[in-house]
C-alpha cells in the first residue's frame, strides 16, 4: 500500500509549521532548512534550532532551549522534554511543544533562535581568547 502524504489541508499543524519555517528562512538571517532526526527542520550555521515532529506522545515543535532555562515558567499548557530513544532518558536541551500552543510555536523558535545565536556568541568569544 503506498504511503499517503498528508498535505497542509489535512493537517493544520503541519501547515502552521511550514509557515513558521519559511518565515524564519526568509526573515532571519543565516536561517536555513534542514533535517533533525528525519524530521523538517531549521538551523542556523549548521544547527538545529527548531523541527516538527508526529513522534511522540503529540506532534509538535521541537526547540532546542539549552538546561539553563526553567520550562515551567513559560507558560505552556502542553510540552514534554524530547526523548527520542527508548533505552535513554530525555534530552533535557530540548522540548517538543504540542497543537494545544501552537499560537506560541513562533515565539518559542525564536526564542531558540535567539539562544542558539547567543551561544554562538559566545562560543566565537571563548576561541578569541584561546589565539
Amino acid at each position: 500500500m503506498p504511503k499517503t502524504l498528508l498535505t497542509d489541508d489535512d493537517n493544520p499543524d503541519l501547515a502552521a509549521w511550514r509557515h513558521l519555517a519559511d518565515d524564519l528562512v526568509a526573515n532571519e538571517s543565516g536561517v536555513e532548512r534542514g533535517r533533525m532526526m528525519s524530521s523538517d527542520a531549521v538551523k542556523l550555521g549548521g544547527k538545529v534550532f527548531a523541527f516538527y515532529t508526529t513522534k511522540g506522545k503529540f506532534a509538535g515543535l521541537g526547540v532546542k532551549l539549552g538546561r539553563d532555562i526553567d520550562v515551567f515558567s513559560l507558560g505552556l499548557s502542553e510540552w514534554e522534554y524530547l526523548a527520542p530513544f527508548k533505552s535513554k532518558p530525555p534530552m533535557m536541551d530540548w522540548i517538543l511543544v504540542g497543537p494545544k500552543d501552537r499560537a506560541r510555536w513562533p515565539d518559542m523558535a525564536r526564542f531558540a533562535l535567539d539562544m542558539m545565536r547567543a551561544a554562538n556568541k559566545l562560543e566565537a568569544a571563548r576561541k578569541m581568547g584561546k589565539k
